[in-house]
C-alpha cells in the first residue's frame, strides 16, 4: 500500500498538531516495514530551517514532495469539491490529512483524519462566532469526507457523536505518546529556585482557565505565595485582555511570572524542577502538558472535565476549574505536605509510561488497513 500524507504541519508548526505530526510521522516510517510512503510538505517562503526538517523524514520508502503554497490560499483550494488534487497522488492508494484542515474534498481515494477537540462547538465565543461557524463546518466536511476518524481521546470521540452525528464504527480512539523534550536546560529562569514554584503550561487564551487560577492562587495564605510563585509559560492567543485584567486586579504582579513561549530544553528544566504543576483547563481534546509533567514525575493537579481523567489517570489531583476554592485547597493541601506530593511523583511515572508514540503509530497502521481495504 502506498500512503499520502500532508505533513506540513510537521514543520509549520512547533507545538499542537506540529508536534503530534512529527512524532507520529517520524514512528510510522521508523516501524512500518510494508508500505511506501509519499510525504507531502507545503509552505509559502523559502526557509532552510524547514528544508532541514523535511530532509530527516528521507528514507528508501519515503518519496517527499514540497510546494510553495501560501497557507490561506491552501485551505481554500483543499475545500474545492473537484478531483484535481488526485491526479498528484498517482499510485497513491490512501491519505491521511493530520488535521480537518489537511482533508481533500475533491480527492477519491479513501483518507483517515485526527480530530483532536471540538473547541469552537463548545465555546465559539473564544474565537468569534463567525470564525468558529467557518472552523465548525470544515470540520462536519472534513469528518464526512473521510473513510476513518481517529480521536486523540474519548473525550472527543464524545463530542464527534454529540455535534458532528459521526457513527461510533467510523471512529478509533487513538492515545498520542509521550514528547521528548530532550536534554533539560543547565539553569533555570527568572531567578527560579529548585522546588520553589508552581508550573503551569499551555496558551494565554480563555479556554486555559488562567483567571480562575489567579483567583485561586490568590486565595492561598501570604507566606506559601512568597515561598512558592506561579510560573506561567506559554505564547500569547486571543482575548488575553481579560486575563492580564484578572492578574493586575488581584495584585499579583510580584508573584506571578510569565515566561512566555520557551525552548524544549528549558521547559524540560521547568518541569524537572518544580514543586508542583496546575493545568486548570476547561476543555482539553488530550492535555499535552499533563503528560509531560506526569513523565517528569510532577505531582499535577487537573480538572476532572473533558479529556483530562483520561490522561491523568490515578495519577493526579483533579479539581472542579470553575471553583478557584477547589483548585486553591489542593494547591495547598500539596505545597503543604512533601508525603502527598511524594505519592503522586511514583504514580506519575506509572500512568505516563501508558503513552508511547510506537503504539499510537501501530495502532493507526491499522486503521490505514481498515480504512483503504474496507
Amino acid at each position: 500500500m502506498k500512503i499520502a500524507i500532508d505533513a506540513s504541519r510537521a514543520v509549520n508548526e512547533k507545538a499542537g498538531i506540529g508536534r503530534y505530526s512529527r512524532e507520529l510521522i517520524k514512528k510510522l516510517i521508523e516501524i512500518d516495514k510494508e508500505n511506501q510512503y509519499l510525504l507531502l510538505f507545503s509552505y509559502w517562503r523559502k526557509d532552510p530551517k524547514k528544508e532541514k526538517l523535511i530532509r530527516q523524514f528521507a528514507r528508501e520508502k519515503v518519496e517527499i514532495k514540497t510546494f510553495r503554497l501560501p497557507g490561506l490560499f491552501k485551505e481554500k483550494v483543499w475545500g474545492i469539491k473537484v478531483p484535481w488534487f488526485g491526479n498528484l497522488l498517482e499510485g497513491v492508494d490512501l491519505f491521511y490529512a493530520p488535521s480537518f484542515w489537511e482533508v481533500n474534498l475533491g480527492l477519491r481515494i479513501p483518507q483517515v483524519v485526527t480530530i483532536y477537540d471540538l473547541t469552537t462547538f463548545l465555546f465559539p465565543e473564544h474565537r468569534g462566532v463567525s470564525v468558529s461557524e467557518k472552523l465548525n463546518q470544515r470540520t462536519k466536511d472534513a469528518c464526512q469526507k473521510a473513510q476513518k476518524i481517529i480521536a486523540i481521546s474519548k473525550s472527543t470521540e464524545k463530542d464527534l457523536k454529540r455535534f458532528v452525528k459521526v457513527p461510533e464504527s467510523k471512529i478509533e480512539v487513538i492515545y498520542p505518546g509521550r514528547n521528548d523534550l530532550g536534554i533539560p536546560a543547565k539553569n533555570l529562569p527568572s531567578n527560579l529556585k529548585k522546588q520553589a514554584y508552581i508550573l503551569t503550561v499551555g496558551t494565554i487564551e480563555p479556554r486555559k482557565n488562567l483567571i480562575g487560577l489567579f483567583k485561586a492562587y490568590a486565595l492561598l495564605p501570604l507566606s506559601l505565595q512568597e515561598q512558592y510563585p506561579l510560573v506561567v509559560v506559554g505564547a500569547e492567543g486571543w482575548h488575553t485582555g481579560e486575563i492580564y485584567d484578572s492578574f493586575l486586579q488581584l495584585r499579583l504582579a510580584d508573584k506571578v511570572k510569565f515566561l512566555g513561549y520557551v525552548s524544549e530544553a528549558v521547559l524540560a528544566k521547568l518541569y524537572q524542577e518544580a514543586a508542583v504543576f496546575i493545568y486548570p483547563s476547561l476543555y482539553e481534546g488530550f492535555g499535552f502538558p499533563v503528560l509531560e509533567a506526569l513523565s517528569f514525575g510532577l505531582p499535577v493537579i487537573t480538572a476532572n472535565t473533558s479529556s483530562l481523567p483520561e490522561v491523568a489517570g490515578k495519577a493526579a489531583w483533579l479539581i472542579d476549574p470553575l471553583e478557584p476554592k477547589s483548585i486553591a485547597s489542593a494547591l495547598q493541601r500539596l505545597l503543604e505536605h512533601q508525603d502527598e506530593r511524594n505519592k503522586l511523583r511514583k504514580l506519575a511515572l506509572k500512568q505516563a509510561e501508558k503513552f508511547s508514540w510506537e503504539k499510537a503509530a501501530k495502532k493507526t497502521l491499522k486503521v490505514f488497513e481498515e480504512a483503504a481495504h474496507g
